[in-house]
């Protein structure tokens, strides 16, 4: 008896860990593209330390580097819509979340501002309907925009 239950978590823990020829692997984030480098010199990750003067700085600058982002408050999990890859893919943007913990709301706020404005001169306004509803900001810089 013993051995049929060993052979059967055997078999069960194999099969379940296998993955069919020409399954798709999948994405999360175009982030994963952009090395330790260029994550550690974006704006976000100096956002924390950055006098609010210099936030629109730092956003143009990532947006000339070809690596914006928009930028989310998160809690203790990262949240992923199913639908964040393709808009990543498509207005070439990247979504970075913080966390339980970040930089002062009003720093994330200007930052993505600057992120808003670029996108709509690039791609005007249709980018708004397929974003994230929770991008910090975003409700309020619409409101301004009617």
């Amino acid at each position: 008896m013993k051995k049929i239950i060993i052979i059967l978590t055997l078999i069960f823990s194999i099969s379940s860990f296998a993955q069919e020829n020409g399954q798709e692997e999948i994405v999360f984030s175009r982030i994963g593209n952009l090395t330790d480098e260029q994550i550690n010199s974006s704006g976000p990750a100096k956002l924390l330390f950055t006098k609010k003067s210099e936030i629109s700085n730092l956003a143009k600058q990532d947006i000339e580097n070809g690596n914006p982002f928009l930028l989310l408050q998160g809690g203790i999990a990262p949240v992923i819509i199913a639908t964040d890859p393709q808009f990543e893919d498509k207005y070439k943007i990247y979504f970075y979340e913080y966390g339980c913990t970040g930089p002062d709301q009003s720093l994330i706020e200007d930052y993505n501002k600057e992120i808003f404005s670029y996108l709509t001169d690039q791609y005007g306004k249709k980018w708004i309907k397929e974003v994230r509803d929770d991008v910090v900001g975003l409700n309020e810089w619409k409101k301004l925009k009617r």
